[in-house]
């Protein structure tokens, strides 16, 4: 995998989609059901993993909708990959930093993991803050233009700090364990 921020998402989200899989969400449908990921997102996904060998394809169910599968590729994919997403660390995207934390207590099993990687994720983000500045002078330019910085600025900090108490809330309650019949089945595979 790669360790580029570029792949990050794409890379956590690959092994979301073969962590659900593994778990029985097994369909496009599925997957934007149990787990609202939409199909413009999805779909891709799937077949860049049909490609690379990491699932394969079922029958076709009720309204020909296509079911997938873990291939032992991809089993072992989950199994290592997971600790890529983790060792990369946090970036700027919230609903990747659930995917990581989860990935970290689902296929990981370390729940300490999990809310690190969620707890560093909220530091990043406050860290970030500091980036933005508030313009105070309108100066001598137009003033709608002015004033539509200033509000995006007061906007954008807003916004992290309200991303900031939601991670740190995430963190916080977070599950204790899994039980072993919540647990992926790669947890179960032999390497």
């Amino acid at each position: 995998m790669s360790k580029t921020p570029d792949k990050r998402r794409r890379d956590d989200l690959e092994l979301f989609v073969l962590a659900l899989i593994d778990d029985g969400v097994s369909t496009p449908y599925e997957l934007q059901r149990a787990a609202g990921l939409s199909p413009g997102a999805t779909i891709p996904v799937l077949r860049r993993l049909l490609e690379g060998g990491l699932v394969r394809t079922g029958k076709a169910g009720p309204r020909g909708r296509m079911s997938y599968g873990l291939t032992a590729a991809g089993r072992q994919r989950l199994k290592i990959g997971w600790k890529d997403v983790i060792d990369i660390g946090p970036g700027s995207d919230l609903d990747a930093n659930l995917r990581g934390a989860l990935l970290a207590f689902f296929i990981g099993g370390s729940r300490r993991l999990a809310v690190e990687f969620l707890r560093t994720s909220a530091a990043r983000k406050l860290e970030s803050l500091a980036s933005i500045e508030v313009p105070r002078n309108l100066g001598s330019g137009s003033r709608i233009a002015a004033e539509y910085d200033r509000l995006r600025a007061v906007s954008a900090k807003t916004l992290i700090k309200g991303e900031v108490a939601a991670v740190k809330a995430m963190a916080r309650s977070f599950p204790h364990s899994v039980l072993p019949w919540q647990r992926p089945s790669v947890k179960k595979q032999k390497a």
